[in-house]
């Protein structure tokens, strides 16, 4: 025997527990989800175009819980301001208000079931409003030319511009900052994750409140002509 036959063989390396250069904090099993969730709310809000351009190449479950957790605190948000502003009412004991106080003790009671009952039924109402969602988008992809990375990665982009929900967190004015932070982010996911330019990411998400407006329009000028019509008749 020689002495390279009594050297053992070196042992295998262990799995690398490093996380994936590029990836999502929040798509990345290394990193605790707690971390990796705030992590990845992080991006979204100082750095999205480098955000959407991390984003994996197929998988809708993280994505999807992701949205999920920012429809939770959206909901939460909106319970808990509603209970500020009805606090001072609750906590007031005038003998005269004391019929009023008993109402609101009961519409408190039922806002409080109604906001249980979103709680546990939202992910249903997610599933069904982030299909709806995705295939208006998605076909408005296809109009203008674009959606190469296909419908999977449209729903993907949506659920991470759900971080927007975080906005109404804002007192007052969060519901109009969502709305355009939800409509900034879609555009820049879009462009990055479908490889398309900003104008036609911009056109495709613009491009389905310019066809209600229109139809809209349509509508209230043939009723209002109608309506013209018939007082014109008399």
């Amino acid at each position: 025997m020689t002495e390279d036959t009594l050297i053992p063989p070196p042992l295998p390396e262990p799995p690398s527990t490093a996380p994936t250069p590029g990836a999502l904090p929040w798509e990345e099993p290394s990193i605790g989800r707690v971390e990796g969730l705030f992590r990845t709310i992080g991006l979204f809000v100082t750095r999205p175009d480098d955000a959407f351009s991390r984003l994996a190449p197929a998988g809708l479950g993280r994505p999807f819980v992701y949205a999920l957790i920012m429809a939770w605190v959206e909901l939460a948000a909106g319970m808990a301001y509603w209970a500020a502003a009805q606090s001072p009412f609750m906590v007031m004991g005038f003998p005269e208000l004391q019929d009023a106080l008993a109402e609101a003790a009961v519409g408190t009671g039922v806002m409080v079931a109604i906001g249980v009952g979103l709680f546990v039924l939202m992910p249903l109402f997610l599933v069904i409003g982030l299909a709806i969602h995705t295939c208006i988008l998605h076909l408005m992809l296809l109009i203008v030319g674009e959606g190469r990375g296909g419908i999977e990665t449209t729903a993907r982009v949506i659920c991470y511009s759900h971080t927007a929900d975080l906005a109404n967190l804002v007192p007052l004015c969060g519901g109009l900052l969502s709305l355009v932070w939800f409509a900034a982010l879609q555009i820049i996911g879009i462009a990055r994750a479908h490889r398309c330019s900003y104008g036609k990411a911009a056109l495709a998400v613009i491009l389905p409140v310019l066809l209600c407006c229109s139809c809209l329009a349509i509508t209230l000028s043939f009723f209002g002509a109608a309506l013209y019509g018939a007082l014109a008749g008399r």
